[in-house]
């Protein structure tokens, strides 16, 4: 994956994640916390999920389990992270 594709596709799944999450955010939670963050926390687990596998030979750049495995810890990264917001 590019860096462009780690920025648009991991804030849109940590965004994504951040919006289903069950747990409701109270309405004085600022917007920083409740789209930017999850979208950020998204985009740079994404790019950590894609260079750890590529440098463990779990897959190659472009590959389907590239792209599933970006995914799974970004949302995973953001459930994280609105679990511990109090």
């Amino acid at each position: 994956m590019s860096f462009l594709a780690f920025l648009v596709f991991g804030g849109f799944v940590g965004f994504l994640a951040s919006y289903l999450h069950p747990k409701k955010s109270s309405k004085k939670t600022s917007l920083f916390s409740r789209i930017l963050m999850p979208a950020t926390l998204g985009a740079t687990s994404s790019a950590i999920a894609s260079i750890l596998g590529q440098s463990l030979g779990w897959f190659k750049s472009g590959q389907v389990l590239e792209w599933l495995g970006a995914m799974i810890f970004a949302i995973f990264c953001v459930f994280l992270f609105k679990i511990g917001q109090k």
